[in-house]
C-alpha cells in the first residue's frame, strides 16, 4: 500500500510538473503575441505609403539599377511599392534582408521567433554583440535602419 502511495504520489508531483511548464509555455505565447501586436501597431501606418515618384536621393542611390533596360524607372518605382515579408533572421535572412533593402523594397517585414546569440555572429551579418539577447527581428531591423540611412 505504501509503494502504491509513494507511486500517486510521484505521478502527482510529475503532472504538477507538466503543468508549470504548460503555465509558462502558455505565458511565453502571451508575451510573444503581445511583441507581435506592438509591432504591428508600429507599422499599420506604412500601409497606406505609395510611392508615385522617384526623389532626387532616390535617382542618386539606385542611379545603377535605373540605367538596367529589365529595371528602370518603371521597375524601380514596382520595387518601392513592393511588400516583403523576410521569415527567418539568420545566417540566410540577414542577407537576404539587407540585399532587398539596398535594392529598394519599399516595406520590408522581418519575422523570427529567436534571440541573438554570440554564437551567431560569425553568419548573421546583420546582429552585433551590442544586441544580443534581443529579438532577431529586432536587431535586423536596427541594423537595416542604421545601414540604410546611415
Amino acid at each position: 500500500m505504501d509503494d502504491d502511495i509513494l507511486s500517486l504520489k510521484k505521478q502527482l508531483l510529475e503532472k504538477d510538473a507538466e503543468i508549470v511548464a504548460l503555465k509558462n509555455k502558455l505565458e511565453q505565447i502571451h508575451k510573444d503575441n503581445s511583441l507581435l501586436m506592438d509591432l504591428q501597431d508600429q507599422v499599420s501606418h506604412l500601409a497606406q505609403l505609395q510611392y508615385t515618384s522617384l526623389t532626387n536621393d532616390d535617382i542618386m542611390r539606385y542611379s545603377r539599377q535605373l540605367l538596367l533596360p529589365e529595371l528602370g524607372v518603371r521597375g524601380q518605382m514596382s520595387l518601392l511599392n513592393t511588400s516583403v515579408l523576410v521569415v527567418g533572421c539568420g545566417g540566410l535572412g540577414c542577407p537576404l534582408a539587407l540585399y532587398l533593402a539596398a535594392a529598394g523594397i519599399g516595406r520590408l517585414g522581418l519575422l523570427d521567433y529567436d534571440e541573438v546569440e554570440l554564437s551567431n555572429l560569425h553568419r548573421q551579418v546583420l546582429h552585433t554583440e551590442r544586441t544580443q539577447g534581443l529579438p532577431k527581428a529586432q536587431s535586423a531591423a536596427q541594423a537595416l535602419n542604421s545601414v540604410l540611412t546611415g
